[in-house]
């Protein structure tokens, strides 16, 4: 049992032998809730998919991606690495890879992306009679095709940091982001959607007036409004496009299928700000990246800039790949999503249960191979429990932690650190957005304050003078986004959410990661 603040106990089962000597953080940035009883036996059964994802690559996983760790219904993720010899072995056969394919881009393209796209369309096509143990394995084999691709990702920039280091110091981290951003990727494709859709709506008067209302039902609205018709066709082929897509990694998440009004609350916040074009935003980071290379080939011994060419040229692409990877996990957990609410239904035509998102508070032995039954009162129950483990902070880290970190000085009263991310600095009241469908109440100008960003997320970038975040590190969505868009960001701001008020006035320097907050 692990003990939480308030006294409550989690339960757990070590994934592993040894797994309790080893340090595990836990994920907010991707699992900031306490997960659903079908997404905690879903991560139980998914460990065949797993393996057999990186025995296809011929490839060892980190120790971060072997397995994750479960205390009750929260995930923890492994942060210390295996031994220098194991690692030496693992890296060895990441530069055959490389090797074998040219970079970690084509990688991505010719394994992994196809295997991910094929497991989605199989979870799609999955009958509601099947077991689900099977597609829990499918899932993970998809999911899993985005992690061979990030570590090869991950092993190149550990030795462009190191062959930074001498000259750039603790900076070394951001720098060699900086070198390797920039590129067509499947968030800015959206984006670019998203803006084309509100430039549609500023050429007929009705339909901006519409989306810039309080109605009740904005998208009922517009299908009442005979000249919305050509806005309204776009905007259901772009929920065509992408709804699959889960608006984050839990399953409890919505799809934008289901929830129209989330890519929407988008489109309505890029209409009321006057910001540049995502093509034009693109540009800017393809200069942004060019300057930061001269600088740092400036710095470089001439000897240095044969190897630092070819690291560099391994990570090409890198934003492209970890925005594909992003969108191809939002796409394989909403289908798995929409396979458990359409086996869901099955069980409401039943009488087994009133919703069929009910589902999710079951686990497969409750209803599989089992006669028809009345399942309200274990969904209640559950139900009951895990909002319960909702309200509960469990620690942010089991197992054996690594020594802590000696105490930084304090930082003066009105002012909060965090990690830098984006370079820049930037003033104005700050926003605070829980989901994708509060997106409207975002005005250009304002510093927009969550615990952590997913793809969903990105349109508002090109709308936010800034980004902090409560979650995350210089590799998360957020810091990578907000690069691409030239903006300041300042992640894993302990408590930013609750710390910052609503409408007040900051400013973030992303590149000390420092948030000033004025009276």
């Amino acid at each position: 049992m692990i003990t939480c603040d308030g006294g409550a106990e989690l339960p757990v089962q070590w994934v592993y032998e040894g797994a309790e000597d080893c340090d595990w953080q836990r994920d907010r940035s991707h699992w900031p809730d306490a997960l659903t009883p079908m997404d905690v036996w879903r991560r139980n059964a998914s460990w065949p998919g797993v393996d057999r994802a990186w025995e296809e690559a011929a490839m060892e996983p980190p120790a971060m991606f072997y397995r994750f760790q479960l205390a009750g219904p929260f995930l923890y993720v492994r942060a210390n690495p295996y031994e220098l010899k194991r690692l030496a072995t693992i890296a060895a056969r990441y530069h055959e890879v490389v090797r074998q394919y040219g970079n970690a881009m084509k990688f991505w393209q010719e394994h992994g992306e196809p295997r991910i796209q094929a497991a989605s369309r199989g979870l799609a096509a999955t009958s509601t009679d099947k077991p689900l143990r099977a597609s829990a394995e499918l899932w993970a084999y998809g999911f899993s095709q985005t992690f061979t691709a990030q570590s090869l990702l991950g092993e190149a920039n550990l030795r462009l940091i190191a062959l930074l280091g001498p000259i750039a110091g603790d900076d070394a981290m951001l720098r060699s982001l900086e070198v390797t951003q920039g590129g067509e990727n499947a968030s800015q494709t959206i984006d670019t959607e998203i803006w084309e859709l509100a430039e549609l709506a500023r050429q007929t008067p009705a339909v901006a007036n519409t989306l810039n209302s309080d109605a009740a039902d904005v998208l009922a609205s517009l299908r009442r409004e005979p000249t919305a018709a050509k806005f309204v066709a776009a905007f259901d082929a772009l929920v065509d496009r992408h709804g699959s897509r889960s608006q984050g990694w839990d399953l409890a998440l919505p799809t934008w299928s289901e929830r129209p009004d989330a890519p929407l609350s988008l489109v309505r916040a890029q209409l009321r700000s006057a910001n540049a074009s995502p093509a034009a935003q693109t540009a800017r980071s393809i200069v942004f990246r060019r300057e930061a290379t001269e600088r740092a080939l400036a710095q470089l011994t001439p000897e240095k800039h044969e190897e630092f060419a070819k690291i560099v040229a391994e990570m090409d692409g890198y934003v492209s790949v970890r925005e594909g990877r992003a969108y191809w996990q939002m796409v394989i957990t909403g289908e798995m999503r929409a396979l458990l609410l359409r086996k869901g239904a099955v069980l409401v035509r039943d009488g087994s249960i009133d919703r069929a998102e009910d589902i999710l508070f079951l686990v497969p032995d409750d209803f599989e191979g089992q006669p028809a039954s009345d399942l309200r009162a274990l969904v209640t129950e559950r139900r009951r429990e895990w909002k319960r483990w909702c309200e509960v902070t469990p620690p942010a880290a089991i197992g054996k932690p690594a020594a802590a970190p000696t105490a930084a000085a304090l930082p003066p009263p009105d002012q909060l650190r965090g990690a830098p991310a984006s370079r820049g600095d930037a003033t104005g009241p700050a926003r605070i957005i829980r989901a994708p469908e509060e997106a409207a109440r975002l005005q250009s100008g304002d510093i927009l304050v969550c615990v952590m960003t997913t793809p969903a997320w990105t349109p508002l970038f090109g709308i936010a003078a800034g980004i902090i975040t409560e979650t995350g590190g210089a590799l998360s969505h957020p810091a990578i986004t907000a690069r691409e868009y030239g903006i300041p960001a300042v992640v894993a701001v302990q408590g930013a959410t609750t710390r910052i008020r609503e409408g007040q006035i900051v400013t973030i320097d992303g590149g000390a990661g420092t948030v000033t907050l004025a009276e």
